[in-house]
């Protein structure tokens, strides 16, 4: 009997031991993305200049519609192994019977050898060349491809112009709305912020204390959105998502939500409203962020200047945030392009 036991415990020992490899072997970030095949859904259109810069004169030809570029009308979905990928995140206003712009839009540099993760936040009313259309905010492309074919044209009309305007290839996506967004958030039980100084939140109609808080969804979302409370304007909420997105990775893999990860992220995928990404993607990627300092973290939004120029959709003048070329050029090249 006793012989039994020890048989039966090295057995179950030596099972245990096997199955934390596989899990290791799978979802460890340096293994589970080494050497894989990764999807390109968009390249830049190289040909064309799809930035404008502090010194370009505004022309009448700015309001008018541009040729289609030579790029397919769905995203060619090749694939290629790397060191490193870029992640387009959208949070889009979409509401009932609306078609959706872009609230939010981020694009994040992930190199899982070396634990670090770029990002770059691109401000909504950035004054961009879309397709078929003109100079334009860039936060107008989803819901112009949205009006030509729904969410699936609103996705590709949104990766073209980040990839064009930033001129790098994007791998993947992640899109949420404003209610995926709110109920993600509660999903996972909440998320840690730290508020420099007392915000109040116009959408929440409350006042969000100076120091570390930890807040539902509905507070995050009237965070995320809010622009006008922050001295520094639209700089001062691209902080606010790039914090929250790093701190959802910490909840996530809370020792407590270990053991139901996989409920847990079959919730979270019903507030996401789109992506290309695997579940075991997302359990890896989670696990990256996890264990990743502040250091391992390099965040930078657009640079530029404030402007009203023509928009060829309104054809008003309308205030645009009006990139700078050259130094938009200088961080696509430094934090978004493969170092190996």
């Amino acid at each position: 009997m006793r012989r039994w036991v020890v048989y039966t415990a090295g057995f179950l020992f030596v099972g245990c031991i096997s199955i934390g490899g596989v899990v290791y072997w799978k979802y460890e970030p340096s293994h589970h993305w080494n050497g894989m095949e990764v999807p390109v859904l968009s390249v830049p259109a190289l040909s064309r200049d799809d930035t404008l810069t502090d010194h370009e004169p505004s022309t009448s030809s700015v309001t008018e519609p541009v040729p289609e570029a030579t790029t397919p009308s769905t995203p060619e979905v090749s694939t290629k192994s790397i060191s490193a990928f870029n992640v387009l995140v959208l949070g889009t206003d979409a509401r009932k019977e609306e078609y959706a712009r872009s609230d939010v839009i981020m694009v994040l540099h992930v190199m899982p050898e070396l634990r670090k993760v770029n990002i770059v936040s691109i401000p909504r009313d950035s004054r961009v060349l879309i397709d078929g259309v003109g100079y334009t905010k860039i936060n107008h492309a989803h819901m112009l491809g949205e009006l030509k074919g729904g969410n699936t044209e609103g996705t590709r009309t949104a990766l073209q112009t980040v990839s064009n305007f930033l001129d790098v290839p994007i791998n993947y996506y992640l899109k949420t709305d404003f209610k995926g967004f709110e109920d993600f958030i509660d999903t996972i039980g909440g998320v840690d912020v730290e508020v420099a100084s007392d915000v109040y939140l116009y959408h929440a109609q409350t006042t969000l204390a100076k120091g570390p808080q930890h807040i539902d969804g509905k507070l995050a979302l009237s965070l995320v959105r809010e622009r006008y409370a922050f001295p520094d304007g639209d700089f001062g909420r691209q902080y606010q998502q790039s914090q929250i997105l790093k701190n959802v990775a910490q909840e996530i893999l809370r020792p407590e939500h270990i053991s139901e990860i996989a409920g847990l992220l079959t919730r979270v995928k019903k507030d996401i409203v789109d992506t290309n990404f695997q579940d075991s993607d997302l359990i890896s990627l989670a696990w990256l962020l996890k264990g990743m300092s502040t250091n391992d973290f390099t965040t930078k939004q657009i640079p530029g200047h404030s402007g009203y120029e023509m928009d060829p959709l309104e054809h008003l003048r309308l205030y645009y945030w009006i990139p700078d070329k050259v130094k938009v050029m200088e961080i696509s090249q430094s934090l978004l392009k493969d170092p190996f």
